[in-house]
């Protein structure tokens, strides 16, 4: 028994720490897609209106670019309670309930993970062989998006609910 729960906390603080990282990536990478969608916009938007010619390929690239930004940031909220709740109402509930509460709105989140993963990773296989109209990049390369996301919402669930203290002693959930 005592050695199972050294297993599992000493398993949960590699998680946390790990998803502590992925965060981070996420949160790059998702800034970084967002400039380069903020970037072709502009872009795209000088060409026409300044130089009175359109460029085919910036809305292709800012779409491609708002989608992973967008699904990045989202997984990344996960982690950082920023997903829906009624913070008032489980404000409004004893500390057991709304902890009984918090940890069943994570597997609600981790549900929709996983129909993200699947569903999107069906589409995706869907749009394998498709290219974007303007660009030709693959459409898969857009639409992985959603599985990844999926993906990344799952584990970061996975983890919330592998926490061994309350969810609501999180300082990320007393900022919502």
């Amino acid at each position: 028994g005592h050695l199972k729960i050294e297993f599992l906390l000493h398993l949960y603080r590699h998680m946390d720490t790990a998803g502590r990282w992925v965060v981070r990536i996420s949160y790059l990478l998702g800034a970084m897609s967002a400039l380069v969608m903020l970037g072709s916009l502009l872009v795209g938007v000088f060409y026409r209106y300044v130089l009175d010619a359109s460029l085919a390929w910036s809305d292709e690239v800012a779409t491609l670019a708002f989608i992973w930004t967008i699904f990045l940031f989202s997984s990344a909220l996960v982690r950082d309670f920023g997903h829906v709740r009624v913070a008032l109402l489980l404000d409004a509930l004893p500390r057991l309930a709304a902890e009984v509460f918090e940890r069943a709105i994570v597997i609600l989140v981790l549900i929709f993970g996983y129909i993200l993963l699947t569903t999107g990773w069906d589409y995706t296989e869907f749009t394998a062989n498709r290219v974007s109209a303007a660009v030709r990049y693959p459409m898969w390369l857009q639409n992985a998006a959603i599985p990844v996301c999926g993906g990344l919402i799952i584990f970061h669930a996975v983890v919330l609910l592998l926490r061994p203290t309350w969810i609501r002693d999180m300082p990320e959930v007393n900022n919502g």
